[in-house]
C-alpha cells in the first residue's frame, strides 16, 4: 500500500470500542462510512476523501432508496438505513456525518461508542450543551473529533491569519464580515423549514464565528444581533442577519449574512491599526478569492496557490489520527461555533446584548 503523501505547505457512550490507531504508511485505503447522503457528500467529500487516499465504503441515509441512489450514482460498494449495521463494519475507521443537523448528536455519540474517528459537518449540534457532550464522549473514546469548518482550509485566510499574528497590519481593531447570497433551490429545505435546524445562525453564522475566532485567535464574548425571515424563512426561521461581536482581544467584528440576496461578492476585512486586509471572493466552497493588503495608501496584491478545502480538511483530520498533526476545526472549535451562534440568535430574538456562554 502506497504511502500517503503529505499536503503542500501553502504560500506567502457504551464502554466505548478500541479505536483504530493508524501508521501514517497505512493511511491510503482508509475506510471510510458516509453518515447522510447529502449535498455536499455528494458534490465535495467524496472526490475529497478519495483524492485523500481513501475508500468510502458504505452510505447510511434513513431514506434506504436515497442512499442507494447515491451509492450507485457515486461508485460507493454498499449502502444501508441503519446507523448500527453502518457503524459495525469493521473495515470503517472513520466516519463523515453529513445529515440534518437535529441528527448529529445521536450520530456522533454512536460513533464514538463504535470507535470511530469522526469528521462531522458544521453545525457540531443544534446546542451547544449538546455539542460539549460529543466533544466529552469523544475525548473519553479516544477517538478524533473534527468538524467541518471548510474557510480555515482557504489559502486566503490561512494567508491572513498568519500575516494578522505577525503584525503586518499591526493591532486588528475591526473585522468586517459580508456572507450572502441567494440559497439555491436544492437546499431550500430543512435550512429554512425547520425551526429547530437553527435557519441561518447554524448554517452561516457558526462559519463565520468560527472564521473570525480563526483569523484573530481570540473568542467572541458579546453580541448584539437583528435577524427576521425575510423571504424564505420566517419569524421563526430567520434568513437573513446582521450582528456585531466584541472578541476577548477588544476587536470588534461586524457580520452580515443573508440566504436571500443575490449577486453578492462576500469580503472578509481586516482594519488594522497600521494597515487593512481585503479578501474578496472567498467565503465558498471552493478556492477561490483575492488577498489585498492596503498600507499607507496603496494597495498590494498577495499572490496565492488555489487548493482543495474539503480535501485539505480531509488531510489534516487524517494527520490528526495518525497523531502528526491536529484538525483543522477541533471538536471544542465547533462546540465554541454554536455557543456563539446561540448567543447571535438570542440577542436578534431579545434586541439585547448577550453574552456568549464559555464551555470548558
Amino acid at each position: 500500500m502506497a504511502m500517503r503523501k503529505a499536503k503542500n505547505t501553502l504560500h506567502a457512550g457504551l464502554s466505548p470500542a478500541e479505536p483504530l490507531t493508524v501508521a501514517v504508511d497505512a493511511l491510503d485505503g482508509f475506510g471510510w462510512g458516509l453518515i447522510g447522503a447529502s449535498t455536499i457528500a455528494r458534490e465535495y467529500m467524496v472526490d475529497a476523501i478519495r483524492r485523500s487516499g481513501g475508500r468510502p465504503l458504505n452510505v447510511m441515509s434513513h431514506d434506504g432508496a436515497r442512499a442507494a441512489a447515491f451509492a450507485r450514482d457515486l461508485d460507493i460498494a454498499d449502502s444501508c438505513s441503519d446507523l448500527d449495521a453502518l457503524l459495525a463494519d469493521r473495515r470503517i475507521c472513520a466516519v463523515y456525518i453529513s445529515s440534518t443537523n437535529t441528527q448529529h448528536r445521536h450520530q456522533v455519540l454512536a460513533a464514538a461508542a463504535a470507535g470511530k474517528h469522526v469528521l462531522c459537518d458544521k453545525p457540531l449540534a443544534t446546542r451547544a450543551a449538546d455539542a460539549l457532550k460529543m466533544v466529552r464522549a469523544c475525548e473519553k473514546a479516544g477517538v478524533v473529533l473534527a468538524v467541518n469548518h471548510h474557510l480555515r482550509s482557504s489559502p486566503v485566510h490561512q494567508t491572513m491569519q498568519r500575516m494578522i499574528a505577525a503584525g503586518e497590519i499591526g493591532v486588528v481593531r475591526s473585522l468586517m464580515i459580508v456572507h450572502a447570497g441567494y440559497l439555491r433551490p436544492v437546499l431550500q429545505s430543512w435550512r429554512v423549514k425547520d425551526a429547530a435546524e437553527g435557519g441561518i445562525y447554524l448554517d452561516l453564522s457558526v462559519h463565520d464565528i468560527d472564521l473570525a475566532t480563526f483569523l484573530l485567535e481570540q473568542a467572541p464574548v458579546t453580541v448584539v444581533a437583528l435577524g427576521a425571515g425575510v423571504a424564505l424563512g420566517s419569524n421563526t426561521v430567520h434568513d437573513h442577519a446582521m450582528y456585531a461581536l466584541k472578541m476577548s482581544g477588544g476587536t470588534f467584528v461586524q457580520v452580515h449574512e443573508s440566504f436571500v440576496t443575490p449577486d453578492v461578492e462576500s469580503q472578509v476585512v481586516a482594519l488594522g491599526s497600521e494597515g487593512a486586509l481585503i479578501a474578496a471572493g472567498t467565503l465558498a466552497q471552493r478556492s477561490t478569492g483575492t488577498l489585498t493588503r492596503r498600507v499607507n495608501g496603496r494597495n498590494e496584491s498577495i499572490p496565492l496557490r488555489a487548493n482543495d478545502l474539503y480535501a485539505d480538511t480531509v488531510e489534516q483530520f487524517l494527520d490528526a489520527i495518525a497523531g502528526t498533526g491536529s484538525p483543522r476545526a477541533t471538536g471544542r472549535d465547533g462546540l465554541a461555533a454554536i455557543a456563539g451562534a446561540e448567543a447571535v440568535g438570542r440577542a436578534a430574538a431579545t434586541g439585547r446584548a448577550v453574552a456568549v456562554k464559555r464551555h470548558e
